[in-house]
């Protein structure tokens, strides 16, 4: 699986470009401030199909560009929890703009989605398949993306690398992304690279014996 990383935006949120095997389709995972024409420019230059955003997690930072991907024909996938977020995010621009002054009316478009899906589903995307983990506490719609034969798993903010998602933030839970990432996330093969929404990869095994939020 040859996947570029792109941190983006004011929180330097990954933007995910996985390209196929084939070297000719790709998916994007999570679209944060200005991914939009970077990762298009990209896709382009490389003469790539796009075929899929995976969206993580509904919060602005993580979605904000997606209309820009769904315009260029990607299939839109995310969970319904965080439908509100992902479909009307205009309703939560002024607590964003509250925090980063910065951000414009114009930096906050909602994003149709084509797929909702749940714990157990599967997505085929860009010749991978990808297994759904609901992971929530960091946010209700939190998603993992696992591709088991690649030994691979996206993760959004529910993990870090030596930490984990705040749930600071409405709706947050701690307790429940506690749960989240002891029986969706540690359950995975010790192996696994996880490949979070902010900062390095990291690997199931190394979280559990070194996270100092999430003890097995």
């Amino acid at each position: 699986m040859k996947i570029t990383a792109s941190p983006l935006g004011p929180f330097e949120t990954n933007a995910y470009l996985v390209v196929a095997e084939n070297g000719k389709d790709c998916c994007v995972i999570d679209a944060p401030k200005d991914a939009g024409p970077l990762l298009l420019a990209e896709i382009k230059r490389q003469g790539l199909n796009l075929t899929h955003l995976l969206i993580t997690h509904g919060h602005w930072d993580h979605m904000c560009d997606g209309h820009h991907f769904a315009a260029a024909g990607a299939q839109v996938i995310a969970h319904a929890a965080d439908q509100q977020l992902i479909e009307n995010i205009q309703a939560c621009r002024h607590r964003y703009q509250s925090m980063i002054p910065s951000l414009a009316d114009a930096d906050f478009h909602s994003v149709k989605v084509d797929r909702w899906v749940d714990d157990g589903d599967v997505v085929e995307a860009c010749g991978y398949r990808f297994e759904i983990r609901h992971v929530p506490g960091h946010c209700p719609g939190s998603i993992l993306f696992y591709a088991a034969g690649q030994k691979i798993a996206f993760t959004g903010d529910a993990i870090f690398k030596s930490s984990v998602g705040r749930t600071d933030l409405p709706n947050g839970d701690w307790n429940q992304l506690l749960t989240s990432i002891r029986t969706r996330i540690y359950t995975l093969p010790d192996e696994v690279v996880l490949l979070p929404g902010h900062g390095g990869q990291t690997s199931v095994g190394v979280e559990k014996q070194t996270n100092p939020y999430a003890k097995p």
